[in-house]
């Protein structure tokens, strides 16, 4: 499996492009993670037998649950419930988080990044030995992953690096917008609410200073990634919804 994901800090609309980009772009060359798990969660062999494993697949085959069919799948993959986080694959991506949230005094906080980054692994560790196809994430083991800075090229060996599945994506689509307007759509998310769980109870001027923070974290980790040789396309979610959708398409179905 080819892996590219969507990134942006909290706000930025990544939901609604990620949403747009499958119900718009026929022409494409990648998968949707819907898609990807139903695609691989049917290659899962199982023995035979009355078990929950077979139970599911049959399932899955039927048409008397086409709307359960993701839920299905995901039960498929993940039946064993392994944390894949102290694999050695992931070993790193997850030293870096824990070091990051060593600081954090929240413990909600720390509790809530850590299960997201670790379901996120999982899952991506049930992909990647089924699937050849390129699948983008919209809310991947990047998204959740915090604490990648520059400063890994000097503490850690090249080879170390690209042990890691997660500092290694095939490829990123990073939106970004002014901080302003950033602001302004969190804002308006919250007035909706929308609520993210870690800025649901701030406003004002705490507000202000978590979006500026988050925004700087993640233009530090699309830095490290262009570093490491990552691929990534900016998009300014500023601009026109369908060119914005034409070019996202267009990188990832020419991606090798």
């Amino acid at each position: 499996m080819k892996s590219i994901e969507l990134l942006g800090a909290s706000g930025v609309g990544k939901t609604y492009l990620y949403q747009k980009l499958f119900e718009v772009c026929n022409e494409r060359k990648y998968l949707n993670v819907k898609e990807a798990c139903i695609k691989a969660a049917s290659g899962v062999p199982t023995s035979f037998g009355f078990n929950k494993q077979w139970v599911y697949k049959l399932l899955l085959s039927s048409n008397m649950v086409a709307k359960k069919k993701y839920g299905l799948s995901r039960k498929i993959l993940l039946h064993q419930h392994l944390d894949c986080t102290s694999s050695a694959n992931y070993l790193l991506s997850s030293a870096l988080l824990n070091d990051f949230l060593a600081t954090e005094l929240n413990i909600e906080v720390v509790k809530k990044r850590k299960e997201n980054f670790k379901r996120c692994v999982n899952l991506q560790a049930a992909l990647k030995p089924i699937l050849t196809d390129k699948v983008l994430f919209d809310e991947g083991a990047l998204h959740h992953h915090h604490g990648l800075t520059p400063s890994i090229l000097s503490s850690h060996t090249p080879k170390e690096i690209k042990k890691d599945v997660v500092l290694n994506p095939n490829a990123v689509v990073f939106l970004e917008l002014p901080f302003e307007k950033h602001l302004s759509r969190i804002i308006e998310r919250k007035e909706k609410g929308i609520k993210t769980f870690s800025h649901a109870k701030l406003s004002g001027v705490a507000l202000e200073k978590y979006a500026k923070k988050n925004i700087a974290e993640y233009q530090e980790k699309i830095q490290t990634l262009k570093m490491l040789g990552v691929p990534v396309l900016h998009v300014n979610a500023e601009k026109e919804v369908t060119e914005n959708l034409k070019h996202i398409n267009a990188f990832i179905n020419n991606l090798n």
